[in-house]
């Protein structure tokens, strides 16, 4: 365990927008925080950066452990040029890779001597991703890093994860949509309305959930956990039904937890 969130709850007004939230993200792995819109997900990675304080509960980490960010509007001053971002990384970061940054931005035709301000939001947020994996930070947190992303640029960000990871880096993401980041998602969590219904090792979830057929009866023997469209997802490990997928196993809970 690198970083852990400890019955964390956050309060904005009179909304809980994080309900008594409890995990623990593991080291060497790729962390999925998945839910719908407005689920809390920004609001957790916002407490896991230290930007946010929980009302109540923390968040826990290793002392010497460095993190890396990337908001979801992924901001970047649009005054200086790139090169001037990187002298405040190196800074910021004892361990900055400049020749895998520079890689990463020849790989998406970005002039390193650019000013931010004359470039697309697409490259602009690819910077952002540079950042962060060059950073070779502990965590590297990521808010929807894949939207408006190339169908190339997105594999990369895919490949640079999993490699992250391998390295022992705690790389966490929050996605709306997991099915894209399917194959390099180590550990899912997941939240619906500020709680949390979810959080395991992606190979576990798999192993032990089927999609039955939706007007089948189903032995109490299983747990039915939630509808999946016009199936329901049980936590079982037997041969029966299909195999459900990380996105439709994160379906059932949300939609079970909303029932």
């Amino acid at each position: 365990m690198v970083i852990a969130v400890k019955n964390a709850t956050k309060i904005f007004g009179k909304e809980r927008v994080l309900d008594g939230v409890e995990v623990r993200f593991p080291s060497g792995a790729v962390s999925a925080v998945a839910g719908v819109r407005g689920s809390g997900k920004s609001v957790l990675l916002r407490l896991l950066s230290g930007e946010l304080k929980p009302d109540l509960g923390k968040i826990v980490s290793k002392r010497s452990s460095l993190k890396a960010v990337f908001p979801k509007n992924g901001n970047l001053f649009n005054g200086l040029k790139i090169s001037d971002h990187c002298t405040v990384w190196t800074l910021l970061y004892p361990g900055f890779d400049t020749e895998l940054f520079r890689s990463l931005l020849a790989r998406a035709g970005i002039p390193e001597g650019s000013k931010t301000v004359n470039l697309s939001e697409s490259m602009k947020k690819w910077i952002g991703i540079s950042f962060v994996f060059a950073s070779n930070a502990d965590i590297m947190i990521f808010d929807e890093p894949l939207l408006d992303l190339e169908p190339e640029m997105k594999a990369l960000m895919l490949s640079m994860a999993a490699g992250a990871a391998e390295k022992g880096r705690s790389v966490i993401v929050a996605l709306q949509e997991i099915a894209e980041f399917e194959k390099a998602v180590d550990f899912v969590v997941a939240l619906n309305n500020g709680s949390l219904v979810l959080a395991g090792e992606a190979k576990k979830l798999l192993a032990s959930h089927r999609l039955l057929p939706g007007a089948s009866t189903i032995s109490p023997d299983y747990k039915v956990i939630g509808p999946v469209l016009d199936e329901r997802l049980a936590e079982t490990s037997d041969d029966i039904g299909r195999k459900a997928t990380l996105k439709e196993i994160v379906s059932g809970y949300i939609n079970g937890s909303s029932s």
